[in-house]
């Protein structure tokens, strides 16, 4: 029998051997048959070597831009001939469900826009996908799970591409290095490569939901904004848009879209910034963190505007940014959203506390690192950081000399020092900001910078969480406003929380040392892991979706950041 009869013959076998032709014929009249749950052995001398079945009248056109330095038309075609000899040349993806998984994540990779290519590849397993021939399928397959597996070793190994301009391609050096893979493949292997979190499913439908959507034509300038029963120009296209974010019910989307529930008749239909109009508009605005008065002005007129297209992209990115925080391990760890100005405490999942923060303003980001609360600092002092120093506090002694008397500060040669200089003695107007030789230090106090206490962590930005005087602040929609520290409303909920959590009874001892006005430090003997984070878009627990502005520029890549140091992304805990 023709070596070609033997192969179609073997049902759900030799029909899906991946041996080149000239491998097969060079074995002719030594494959044995064997049960299909087996494989074929080879016999001979010579190495068998990896066909291309099912891809010879295909132009797999992706791997120009995913692996440009590639001249073959797999990324890793040494590494496929390895992987597959060593398997007896047998298809690793009869499972559907393993060829599901994998478009799953890897349209989701390439919903970011951030690996050339990869939508181009995704589109070609589709294809395969549909043929009777599935070798075609399992050899792109495999070669496309290397490829992912690749991106995300250069994610973890650099997360700060996650939050700057910068593209995974797969250049010589990724190459050279063939991810591991562990056949027989299974679900729960594959499974373990998504990002962390557990709405994955649902995000990723929400992104394949917002790209397939008609373009809103949504373009409203808010100049000058449309209050509370005025008329909305094409407001039928932003009712619209709000029923396909959910902020407006689909009955009452059906309600608002009839001529007999808008002013002008049979004349082109007016719709006013009233009722469930007006409601869908203020939860518009709370779902973008914005003042949700239901008034569109500028602001909001910027967030109508973001195309599904964009917001699709949004989640894509920051659901890879999952894979970069660092992991804590089982317990609690307090994350603080920059762009979303909160912080929260989460246990298993669960959110157990919760306050919202103020972050640093633009030109001095907040930076984004993991580590540790380790202990607290009741009545502090504040030693002003050498930024304020310089930009803030000697501009202001140079216009008003009793700047430090009014608020309660003195000068130091060292922080540590107990003696004082004298301020008078110092001729302002001609002292240079980058090289003045003594510190600036704020006593404790009910107008102290820090407020009443601070939380400590090891790291090497000065950065830490503390109290403040000014609450008024809370009270903004947006709040970047620091120097780099975080500012939190709920400080004294925060100590108490971490004091209870190391022995009952705690508090008491905080409330005492909070009446002496002394300056005090607690250790924790349980530190709590802390997590500093830049979260633009994600579902909240209810399925809803939350976008917040750029305030760093790190997800658009037209708009780059002054410093790429403060994405240190550092592990101190």
């Amino acid at each position: 029998m023709a070596v070609s009869g033997i192969v179609k013959g073997i049902t759900g076998l030799a029909i899906a051997v991946l041996m080149s032709a000239s491998s097969l014929a060079a074995e002719e009249g030594v494959i044995r048959l064997v049960p299909a749950q087996s494989s074929i052995v080879s016999a001979t001398l010579t190495a068998p070597q990896l066909g291309r079945h099912g891809l010879e009248t295909v132009s797999i056109l992706s791997s120009r831009r995913l692996c440009p330095g590639q001249t073959d038309q797999l990324c890793f075609p040494a590494a496929l001939q390895n992987l597959y000899a060593s398997h007896d040349f047998m298809p690793l993806w009869r499972d559907p469900a393993l060829v599901e998984e994998l478009l799953l994540q890897v349209t989701a990779l390439a919903e970011t826009h951030k690996v050339p290519g990869l939508l181009q590849r995704v589109q070609e397993l589709q294809q395969l996908s549909q043929r009777d021939d599935q070798r075609g399928l399992d050899l792109l397959a495999t070669d496309t799970l290397m490829a992912y597996q690749s991106v995300i070793n250069q994610m973890i190994n650099d997360p700060s591409t996650l939050y700057r301009p910068a593209s995974f391609t797969l250049q010589d050096q990724q190459l050279t290095v063939t991810p591991r893979i562990t056949v027989p493949l299974t679900l729960t292997a594959l499974q373990q490569l998504r990002p962390a979190g557990n709405h994955f499913d649902r995000l990723v439908a929400e992104m394949r939901r917002l790209e397939q959507a008609q373009p809103h034509g949504v373009y409203l300038s808010g100049r000058p904004a449309i209050k509370f029963g005025a008329e909305i120009p094409n407001g039928d296209k932003l009712a619209r848009m709000l029923n396909t974010y959910g902020d407006l019910s689909d009955q009452d989307f059906a309600n608002v879209m009839k001529t007999d529930q808008v002013t002008g008749g049979s004349a082109a239909p007016q719709f006013m910034n009233t009722g469930v109009l007006h409601q869908a508009i203020r939860q518009f605005q709370h779902r973008h963190g914005l003042k949700d008065d239901g008034v569109i002005g500028p602001e909001t007129a910027q967030n109508m505007a973001r195309s599904y297209e964009q917001v699709a992209q949004l989640l894509a990115l920051n659901l890879q940014r999952n894979r970069v925080l660092q992991r804590h391990g089982a317990g609690e760890v307090l994350q603080v959203n920059i762009p979303e100005f909160m912080l929260r405490i989460i246990d298993d999942e669960n959110v157990v506390f919760e306050s919202k923060v103020i972050v640093g303003r633009s030109s001095r980001p907040t930076y984004l690192f993991s580590s540790a609360i380790n202990h607290m600092v009741v009545n502090p002092t504040w030693n002003v950081p050498e930024t304020i120093k310089e930009e803030d506090v000697i501009p202001s002694m140079r216009r008003s000399p009793d700047y430090l008397a009014r608020h309660n500060m003195r000068m130091v040669s060292r922080w540590s020092d107990d003696q004082s200089i004298d301020p008078a003695q110092i001729d302002w107007s001609t002292v240079s900001a980058s090289n003045f030789p003594y510190e600036f230090q704020q006593r404790p106090g009910p107008d102290n910078a820090l407020g009443q206490v601070k939380f400590m962590m090891p790291n090497d930005f000065s950065i830490y969480l503390h109290d403040t005087p000014a609450k008024r602040l809370f009270n903004k929609s947006k709040r970047n406003f620091s120097s780099g520290c975080v500012r939190v409303e709920k400080a004294h909920d925060l100590a108490y929380y971490l004091l209870e959590r190391q022995r009952a009874g705690q508090s008491a001892t905080y409330d005492n040392l909070l009446r002496k006005r002394n300056p005090a430090t607690i250790n924790l003997r349980k530190t709590l892991a802390v997590d500093f984070i830049y979260r633009t878009a994600w579902l909240d627990e209810q399925g809803k979706l939350q976008v917040r502005d750029d305030i760093y520029g790190y997800d658009d890549d037209s708009t780059v950041p002054q410093e790429h140091d403060y994405i240190a992304m550092m592990n101190y805990r």
